[in-house]
């Protein structure tokens, strides 16, 4: 019962992080997974490796940027506990902040700027993965931290494809054109396929633009308008208090335009989607090129929980549940009110966790975790979930991944 009652807590200050994180996520928790879940697939990743990639993808939101959003969202308590999680995770959360793509602070001035962003992530990636070697670890902890971190540099990959206007570029007035998927569909070409023929982002024909965050008041080209994060396109407008709305408006452009009606806003959505699938893949293939980068993923690629490691087993998909409820908790798993199997598996799991406290609603439940997320220390929730979330204060994952990326002023570096 006790075990029950801790879980419980703990659950709810995970849960209170992603809510408070909503604002500036990536793709919502769903597509984030699908793209880690197709590139795993196509490298031959077993689907233990392939969930810790995706509970690792889910880091840069767990750890994001929260302190605007909660200061005028939270209550004393709720402030001081968020406060008691950031002092003690402060660096975690500054390396995070700059993973996603976002034009913090209207930093994203020329293509050369997220050119210097993509450069630093793949050589962060490969030198992390690669010093992981060199550890006096345990094989175990090795595994665990090289597949969160490529999950974690994934992540930020997919978001240039979310947050961005990348896939409003018309690529067939260009030589390098939109693609034809073999199940059907389109995507853009991606970053590096458009680079390998231009080799100058600046003389690029397109200035490629990312949303503004925090959003300003009357910008057109902020995070809320412009990012692809769920498949209806419905955000709620937090710079100016609006409710809930399509954003389809800022989205009616290139191959694939949303015109605001349900079949066209999914079509955009899923050309944003299938770059970002394809850019993962192409991610772990640039990743390897970097011998110590692959052997690392190569002693982690197959690894088989269930055989090796029945209680880590056990732990990782406890890990996934509770990623999956907090996502459809916050309306992150594909917005609001996801329809079709996610909207099905949002509701099984959400009632699931409901029978699990007594007979109460969604919205009684929201209530009760942030009721009990007041009263715990953030610090004691994060180790509670175990080593998935345990190495990144232990080896400062997200920092590494965001080393001369960004600075202690919240801007981006850009080699200045």
């Amino acid at each position: 019962m006790l075990r029950k009652v801790l879980l419980r807590k703990a659950l709810a200050v995970l849960a209170l992080v992603g809510l408070l994180t909503h604002p500036a996520a990536g793709f919502d928790s769903y597509w984030h997974s699908v793209c880690v879940q197709k590139a795993g697939a196509q490298f031959g990743f077993t689907e233990d490796a392939s969930k810790i990639m995706q509970l690792g993808n889910f880091s840069p939101d767990f750890f994001g940027p929260v302190a605007d959003y909660a200061a005028g969202h939270l209550g004393k308590n709720e402030i001081n506990a968020l406060n008691q999680y950031q002092a003690s995770n402060a660096q975690v959360r500054q390396a995070a902040i700059f993973l996603h793509f976002d034009n913090l602070n209207n930093d994203f001035q020329r293509n050369s700027d997220f050119d210097y962003l993509f450069t630093h992530l793949l050589g962060n990636t490969q030198r992390l993965l690669g010093s992981y070697n060199k550890l006096h670890i345990d094989d175990r902890t090795r595994k665990v931290l090289i597949l969160v971190t490529l999950g974690a540099s994934l992540h930020c990959v997919q978001d240039f494809y979310s947050h961005s206007d990348w896939v409003h570029n018309d690529f067939d007035k260009t030589d390098v054109k939109t693609v034809k998927l073999p199940g059907g569909g389109l995507r853009a070409p991606t970053w590096f396929e458009f680079r390998s023929k231009h080799s100058d982002p600046n003389g690029w024909p397109f200035r490629v633009q990312s949303g503004i965050f925090p959003p300003v008041a009357g910008a057109r080209n902020t995070h809320t308008h412009m990012n692809h994060d769920n498949s209806r396109l419905m955000y709620i407008e937090s710079e100016n208090g609006q409710p809930l709305r399509s954003q389809a408006e800022y989205h009616n452009a290139g191959p694939v335009p949303a015109h605001g009606d349900d079949a066209s806003d999914l079509a955009h959505q899923q050309f944003a989607v299938n770059t970002a699938m394809a850019a993962s893949a192409e991610w772990i293939q640039k990743v390897e090129e970097n011998a110590d980068a692959r052997s690392a993923i190569e002693s982690a690629r197959t690894w088989n929980l269930k055989r090796s490691d029945p209680h880590l087993a056990k732990e990782l998909q406890a890990g996934i549940i509770t990623e999956t409820a907090l996502s459809c908790a916050a309306g992150k798993w594909d917005g609001d009110e996801p329809t079709g199997e996610r909207g099905t598996l949002c509701r099984a799991v959400l009632e699931r966790q409901v029978n699990s406290v007594g007979n109460t609603s969604g919205s009684q439940l929201k209530s009760e975790i942030v009721g009990l997320a007041t009263s715990l220390l953030m610090p004691y929730a994060l180790k509670f979930t175990g080593m998935f979330w345990d190495v990144h204060s232990q080896y400062h994952i997200l920092d590494g991944l965001g080393q001369d990326i960004g600075s202690s002023s919240g801007h981006y570096s850009f080699g200045k």
